[in-house]
Order: C-alpha cells, then structure tokens, then sequence
C-alpha cells in the first residue's frame, strides 16, 4: 500500500491537514464545523455589498468585456460540450479496448489531450471571476474560515502573529485532493475494511449532518464502488481499478438506463393496441437530442432500414413515394406471396 493512501486516509478521518510554518511551528488546518460554514454565508453577503456599492464589477457585467476583447464567446461554451461529449465516447472505447494495452494507452493519452482542451475553453469565462463582486466575497469567505479553523497542536486557536490567513489559504487549497485520490483511497485495502466492518458514515464517530466535506466525498466514492461490485453487470476488479475504463463502464450503463427510460415514456405515449402492434410506429421528437435518442431506440435490423431509406431518397432527390421505398415494396410482395399460397390453400 502507498504511504501516500495511508497519510490521505487519516487526513480525512482526523479531519485536519497538518501546516508547518517554519521549523518549531506546526499548524493544523481543521475542516469547518456547519456552524462556521453557515456563519461564513453571512460574510459572503456583507462583502458582496460592500464590492456592490464601490462599484466592482459584478459576473454578468464581465461576459461583454471577454466578449470585446475576443477572449470567450458562446461559442467556446458550445465546443467545451462537444469535447465533453469526445471524451465520454473515448472512455467507452477505452473500457471496450481494455485488453488491448496498446490501443488502451494510446486513447487515455487522447483523453487527456481533450481534457486539457476542455478545462481550458471552460476557465475563459471564469478568467476574470476574483475582479467581481462574488470573487471578492469568495475569498473573503474562504480567508475567514480558515481564520476560524487553524489551531496549535493543543487545541487552541492560532493568533496569526507568524503567519497570514492568505498563506494558509494558498497551502490548503495547493494541498486538495484530487478526484483519483479519492477514487484511489476508496479502493484502498486499508479503507475498504474500515468501510465494511463500520455503519456507513457513523466510521468517523459522528452524526452524518457534522461529517466534513472529506469524509462525505469518500463515502459517496465507497458507495459508488459498492453499487458497482453489486451490479449483475460488473466489469473485472482490473477495470474497476482503472479510472478511465470504469469511467467508460458507468456511461455505457447510464445509456442503457437512458434508453429503456425512453423506450417505457415512448410506450406510454402509445395507448391504442392497433398502433402499438404496428411495424413502424413514427414519434415526434422535440428536438435533436430527443430525436437521437428515439433513433437508439430502434433495433440493427430498423438502423439498417432507415439508412437504406435516406440513400434512396437522396438517390431520388428526396422524392419518393412511401409505397416505392424499395423495403415497402419488399414487403407488399411478401404480403401478395403470402395471400396468394392462403388462396390455393383454402381452394384445397
């Protein structure tokens, strides 16, 4: 097991980050308690009106300024969604080619090309947020619980006489940990058996309402994993330990669950049995993404249909009559074959 998983884990449990100043002055930087946090909301509101009336700047006035100086657009938004999208299709791809290291690594460095990108096109409209009214009040906020949260070894509450709020803000926030090392340390040995020998939440020795915001995050992982190894459905302790392909495992679930919940809104929609035993049955979508989703819902054998409808309509200019499509003429045929042999049957 790392030392690193092990110094995490008891960072979380004990709920403090240890803080050395300087040699023969250590700190420790405790997690708000919710009577600090909710307090700390009052001193976002305050600052937020102090910055309002000097005339700052608030969020909504800033989007003209990026805008003008070709810094953000809409578009930029509209392209960070389509790398989101990039990058959810990649981790599928990265959990069906698992086996394929090769190919798997080279998809994970592709991945990581567009996460990049996308973290860069999402920071341009959040450039200019610490010039506003809600990132002054932020800061504030934040410098004053931490005002309120650093003690000595002892106990006591440190006076700031060697040190700045600002120092101690930089290294907490320098020292936050990551969405792997959560995922990391949820996986553990160590933690897996405290979480399972323990009653949930009720491991730190607390209400659930007075957990840090640490401990909550690591449980939510815990019982993401749990769901996983109960799932009918569940990949490979390899997969599960890979981030990437278990990412890619979660959305191929999500897109099932996403399918059969239209699948059941669409048979709702179909209350007469005539239509609902239909070969074709047509539903109106409200927009693309509702239309691409009725599209899943079709079967090979109907994506098949369909595709050789549209090279028959875009061989005939988009002309043509539903009787000619050449899958309808196929079937009036079968249907004429069909009632022919009925008829010399019934002649017998």
């Amino acid at each position: 097991m790392s030392i690193d998983i092990e110094k995490n884990l008891y960072r979380i449990i004990q709920g403090r980050l240890r803080y050395k100043v300087r040699d023969g002055l250590v700190l420790y930087i405790h997690e708000p308690t919710p009577e600090i946090i909710y307090e700390s909301h009052d001193i976002y509101d305050e600052v937020y009106e102090e910055s309002y009336w000097k005339g700052i700047y608030v969020k909504e006035e800033i989007i003209p300024i990026l805008i003008e100086n070709d810094y953000w657009t809409p578009l930029d938004d509209r392209e960070a969604e389509k790398i989101q999208e990039q990058v959810e299709n990649k981790k599928v791809e990265a959990f069906k080619s698992f086996v394929k290291k090769r190919q798997l690594n080279a998809i994970k460095m592709e991945i990581h090309r567009l996460e990049k990108k996308w973290l860069e096109l999402y920071s341009k409209k959040s450039s200019l947020d610490h010039v506003t009214c809600e990132g002054c009040a932020a800061l504030a906020r934040n410098a004053w619980i931490i005002s309120k949260t650093v003690y000595h070894k002892d106990g006591t509450l440190y006076d700031w006489s060697e040190s700045s709020v600002t120092s101690a803000l930089n290294f907490k926030v320098g020292n936050s940990m990551s969405q792997t090392q959560y995922r990391e340390l949820a996986r553990s040995d160590l933690w897996r058996g405290m979480w399972s020998t323990g009653k949930g939440t009720d491991i730190f020795g607390v209400p659930f309402s007075r957990i840090t915001q640490d401990q909550s995050r690591l449980c939510m992982y815990s019982k993401m994993y749990d769901s996983v190894h109960e799932s009918p459905e569940a990949p490979s302790e390899d997969v599960i330990e890979d981030d990437v392909c278990l990412d890619g495992w979660f959305i191929i679930q999500r897109k099932k669950q996403e399918k059969q919940k239209k699948s059941n809104q669409v048979d709702g929609m179909i209350q007469n049995e005539k239509i609902r035993n239909a070969g074709e049955v047509f539903v109106m979508a409200e927009d693309s993404k509702d239309a691409g989703q009725i599209y899943d819902l079709n079967d090979g054998f109907a994506r098949g249909t369909i595709k050789q409808r549209e090279a028959q309509l875009k061989q005939k200019e988009g002309q043509v009559n539903f009787t000619e499509l050449n899958d309808v003429r196929q079937d009036i045929e079968i249907q004429r074959t069909q009632q022919v042999k009925d008829h010399y049957k019934g002649m017998r």
